[in-house]
């Protein structure tokens, strides 16, 4: 079991987050989660972390502990979400890491307060969606709003696990569809309208912290041209994409995501 403590923004809306701090005095960092998860997402990797740097699991508005405001939501909402977690944390500036939706408030939060970053990791991601995308986010967000999210947690487990990964460890498939299956509806649907909006694509080029993208070959969802995409127009960033990975990386290689993370860390000193 993760050793963390409860925490919660003292702005509103209220933010629900998992502390890790166990002394290390490594450069802070923030984790933020795909859509429809929560902080639990990253439980390896943060617990981990944590024997060398203070860590930050937060729950996105709508998801998890945190408040659930009326929607819809835009991506600048829930970049300057993250930008009120750092101050209330106090740490100073932050390595954020973001996965999908988490890594789309990343880039947010970079270029709307960069003096809130010291580094970004950016993993199975997007900075903008192709116009034939949108109606299959519309799509999405009528099935849930008519019908839950059970309707749509068994396509979600498959886009973001590997075959291979889903046989051999069924049980962290179930956790995670348990986990839709315990998000907000309404934050679901509001989120979506974020995600599906994102756009910063054009003003990547203004970040300037060091920054690291993350890609899954088996990806359905950002597909690895998404992460060339921010990777080209982000100064000095470094590239991978992982052949054995889906949309879910931290999740199934949270050994090798850490390495990252901590590869990372070590340029800022």
């Amino acid at each position: 079991m993760a050793d963390f403590e409860t925490w919660t923004s003292r702005s509103a809306p209220a933010l629900h987050a998992r502390l890790y701090e166990r002394g290390g005095r490594g450069v802070p960092v923030l984790l933020a989660h795909a859509l429809g998860l929560d902080a639990s997402m990253w439980d390896a990797v943060a617990d981990e972390l944590a024997d060398a740097h203070p860590v930050l699991c937060v729950d996105h508005r709508g998801h998890g502990g945190s408040a659930v405001p009326a929607g819809p939501y835009t991506m600048e909402q829930l970049a300057d979400d993250a930008a009120r977690v750092v101050d209330d944390w106090g740490r100073g500036g932050v390595l954020f890491v973001g996965l999908s939706m988490g890594g789309m408030v990343a880039q947010g939060l970079a270029l709307r307060h960069p003096d809130r970053v010291r580094a970004l990791l950016l993993a199975n991601t997007a900075a903008r969606y192709p116009a034939d995308a949108l109606p299959v986010w519309r799509q999405r967000i009528a099935e849930v709003e008519a019908r839950g999210l059970a309707a749509v947690a068994d396509a979600a487990i498959e886009r973001w696990l590997t075959p291979a990964f889903r046989a051999a460890h069924p049980q962290a498939a179930v956790a995670l569809r348990a986990t839709l299956l315990r998000c907000d509806a309404q934050g679901y649907v509001a989120a979506c309208h974020a995600v599906a909006g994102v756009d910063w694509l054009d003003a990547l080029g203004a970040i300037a912290c060091p920054t690291f993208v993350i890609a899954g070959a088996h990806d359905q969802g950002t597909p690895p041209a998404m992460a060339r995409d921010i990777a080209q127009r982000i100064a000095g960033a470094g590239l991978e994409v992982w052949d054995d990975s889906a949309h879910l990386s931290a999740v199934e290689h949270p050994a090798r995501f850490m390495q990252r993370v901590r590869a990372l860390a070590a340029r800022l000193g």
